[in-house]
């Protein structure tokens, strides 16, 4: 089994991102850039609580499996889009979290609310268009309304969050999840 140690990282997150509510039940997924033309993917179906390393596939930037026996999350193209486009990015995390979900539901994106918000995601965070889970139509939509940000909330379904390594993504997805609530309250009490 090759790259046992980036392996560790994405299981340690995977369940960082489960405790903390970010992701429940099967829902999400994690990824992790190696060698440049290849990365590690979360399986399809699999409860965060109770991933092992085995679990993990390994898949070319075409979404061919190099290694493992599972079947790669269904998300896999949204994932391989973005490591084409984006070079600059070595893991992605996407989460189903309530606030940002809200959001999600209504199409609603998330305009700058705070300093830290242009820092550290890249500004306004964009809805992409709706279309179903796991099509490439999805994975294009994401890509558009991404742009050089660090996270995307996609219609009627959850965000993605980007990092040049996991401890930035699941940063990202965290301070995601904190300015839509923000925004969630910010909207509340200004009826």
């Amino acid at each position: 089994m090759q790259w046992k140690k980036e392996r560790k990282e994405i299981i340690r997150f995977a369940k960082k991102i489960y405790k903390k509510g970010l992701v429940s039940g099967i829902s999400g997924n994690l990824s992790l850039r190696v060698e440049g033309k290849y990365f590690l993917i979360t399986p399809k179906s699999k409860c965060y609580e109770r991933l092992q390393m085995e679990d993990l596939v390994l898949l070319d930037m075409e979404g061919k499996i190099i290694e493992g026996q599972k079947e790669p999350s269904s998300e896999k193209n949204l994932h391989i889009e973005i490591y084409k486009k984006r070079e600059d990015i070595g893991a992605i995390i996407h989460t189903h979290s309530s606030f940002t979900c809200v959001l999600a539901a209504l199409e609603m994106s998330l305009p700058m609310i705070l300093d830290e918000q242009k820092e550290i995601l890249g500004g306004e965070i964009k809805v992409a268009k709706y279309a179903p889970a796991g099509s490439e139509e999805l994975a294009q939509e994401t890509i558009k309304a991404l742009g050089e940000n660090k996270a995307v909330i996609l219609a009627k379904h959850g965000a993605v969050a980007l990092g040049k390594n996991m401890k930035e993504a699941y940063l990202v997805c965290n301070l995601l999840e904190r300015f839509s609530k923000i925004y969630f309250y910010i909207k509340l009490l200004s009826k």
